[in-house]
């Protein structure tokens, strides 16, 4: 019985061998070439280095492309010819891609890199369905999936039986196995073992599937994913209510609520659709819901617009921009058409996400011409902009430094400072003082956030703390959504925001201390002025209190944000001085 498994397997590992040929190739020639620069890396330069792993980039993507070009001929054409060339079309891409798109590993250049591999995976689910009528697609999607899963728990199990006799063996005989033998087991096990199995399994073109939905499946979205999603579209409905009656923006948050949301829920249509006839619960949700999250998906643009009119674009909006509007056309499509044809979902997301990093409608050609765009608008309100180029201004608000600041360190950090228009070449961020008249401080917390951070510490160094006038020295640390609680001699002292001191009962104190802590440290932050130097003396990040104890609050460290103008204090540490008569 085990060697007619055993038989089985090498059966359907020779006949995807025989299917996908050159795929398995790349994958084993990218195993190769891994192994290889794990063991030449300790001696590699770094051009050398860059190179290798370029290299193995490439070979990544010929895995998806090569597989693509196969299902491709599978589907269209069978003329050897005509394979042969779709290949060699294949590898002058590569190549091409190699070296005009895949010069270093900045930013913009990897983002490229993982949306044109997205795109692939997409063409891998559509492109042997396009071109044929009455395919059970959400079936054979469905097959796919399950194939994808037993390969996982195969490989899997593969992985951790070897590694386990490796382990015995280097226990038992003290042969001391390098550990890299095993990341070499892991490199084959994944890219030889599984991406040969999972081919050999992959459903042939035409496969007819009877009624044969997964009962599991089934069960998991009528009655759990469909009434999960449906809770939390009424919690969005309620939000939304509360900023229709507050009259207040959404949150940044929502947008990513939202989309990530919706998404999935198109990925949910997606598979309830063979349910449609006999089921009224995935009938109702496909009829109800595209339709019900059109409100919710105008709140996220609302959200997402107001960012963008705040701060402009950068490539994390433009994505959930873009997301957005193809969820939108999705639900809609979903509302107007019964006789819909579920390719149209891969097809149009793969067509997004392309047009996203390439071309000059892509996320990094948008993104830039907006903070150039804005950064132009802040000059030249300043009146920081001529003929001759800058003009410094050091006069201008912290706001709008700030602002500079962040367009500065988004092109220095994304991008590069030569795509800024209005700098001479060769700007580097250590002339910011020079060319605009104030230093390079940007927010790294990201130009997204309407928030801007501070930190406060105690500067104990030079200014060594007076203890002598009091009989207590407790040092207490809390986020103002925990309770700190301690008990000194017959004292209790506890709270969050507000802290209480009171005497125990043998004392007969009702009364409790109360130090509104909050309260302190946002007029020490506004003392402050949100100053640069995050070190402070103990005298300005102190406040004494007297009543029927003498009490002294030693902040050793505030933190929070200011948000439009409002100061939050969200964790404090602190020393407690009590001066407590017994």
């Amino acid at each position: 019985m085990l060697i007619n498994r055993f038989k089985g397997l090498l059966n359907s590992l020779r006949l995807s061998l025989r299917r996908f040929p050159v795929t398995i190739g790349i994958s084993t020639l990218l195993t190769l070439s891994l192994i290889y620069y794990n063991e030449v890396r300790a001696s590699l330069t770094t051009t050398a280095e860059e190179t290798i792993i370029r290299i193995n980039l490439i070979l990544g993507m010929g895995i998806l492309l090569s597989l693509c070009i196969a299902l491709l001929a599978e589907n269209f054409f069978n003329d050897k010819r005509k394979i042969i060339t779709s290949y060699l079309t294949g590898l002058i891409a590569l190549i091409l891609y190699y070296i005009f798109l895949l010069r270093d590993f900045d930013f913009q250049t990897m983002t490229r890199y993982v949306g044109i591999m997205v795109f692939l995976v997409l063409g891998f689910f559509y492109i042997p369905v396009l071109g044929r009528k009455d395919m059970d697609y959400e079936f054979r999607i469905i097959d796919i999936f399950k194939k994808l899963f037993v390969t996982a728990v195969y490989s899997l199990v593969l992985l951790i039986g070897i590694f386990a006799i490796l382990f015995t063996i280097d226990s038992l005989f003290n042969i001391d196995i390098d550990s890299k033998f095993y990341f070499y087991i892991f490199l084959v096990i994944f890219f030889i073992f599984a991406i040969s199995y999972f081919l050999s399994k992959l459903p042939e073109l035409g496969k007819v599937y009877e009624d044969s939905y997964p009962q599991a499946l089934r069960v998991l979205l009528n009655y759990i994913v469909i009434p999960l999603i449906s809770i939390y579209t009424l919690i969005l409905y309620l939000y939304f209510a509360k900023i229709l009656i507050s009259w207040k923006w959404p949150k940044g948050l929502v947008s990513h609520l939202v989309i990530w949301y919706s998404s999935l829920s198109i990925g949910v249509i997606f598979l309830i659709t063979p349910l449609l006839e006999r089921d009224k619960i995935s009938r109702y949700f496909n009829f109800l819901f595209p339709k019900l999250v059109l409100p919710v998906l105008v709140m996220m643009f609302l959200s997402i617009g107001q960012r963008i009119k705040q701060y402009g674009f950068t490539e994390n909006r433009y994505f959930i921009l873009v997301l957005g509007i193809w969820v939108t056309v999705m639900m809609l499509y979903f509302s107007i058409r019964r006789d819909r044809k579920n390719t149209f979902i891969p097809i149009s997301l793969s067509l997004v996400v392309l047009i996203s990093v390439l071309g000059p409608l892509s996320s990094f050609n948008i993104s830039k011409y907006s903070q150039n765009k804005r950064l132009n608008d802040i000059l030249r309100k300043n009146s920081m902009l001529s003929g001759m180029g800058i003009v410094k201004n050091p006069e201008i608000t912290k706001e709008d430094q700030r602002q500079i600041n962040n367009i500065i360190h988004y092109f220095a950090s994304k991008h590069s400072l030569e795509d800024v228009k209005v700098l001479k070449d060769n700007f580097t961020t250590d002339q910011m003082e020079e060319v605009f008249g104030f230093k390079y401080q940007p927010d790294i917390w990201g130009i997204d956030s309407n928030e801007r951070y501070f930190y406060y510490g105690l500067d104990v160094f030079n200014n060594p703390i007076e203890i002598q006038d009091y009989t207590h020295y407790i040092q207490l640390t809390q986020w103002l959504d925990d309770k700190a609680e301690v008990e000194v001699e017959d004292l209790k002292i506890s709270g969050s925001k507000r802290l209480s001191i009171s005497r125990g009962d043998s004392r007969g104190d009702k009364n409790p201390f109360i130090i509104d802590l909050e309260e302190r440290a946002i007029e020490i932050v506004k003392k402050l002025n949100l100053e640069d130097k995050n070190l402070i003396k103990p005298d300005e990040m102190s406040v004494e209190i007297h009543g029927d104890m003498k009490v002294k609050i030693i902040f050793t460290n505030i933190s929070g944000a200011e948000v439009d103008g409002r100061v939050e204090i969200r964790n404090l540490e602190y020393i407690l001085l009590l001066d407590y008569p017994y």
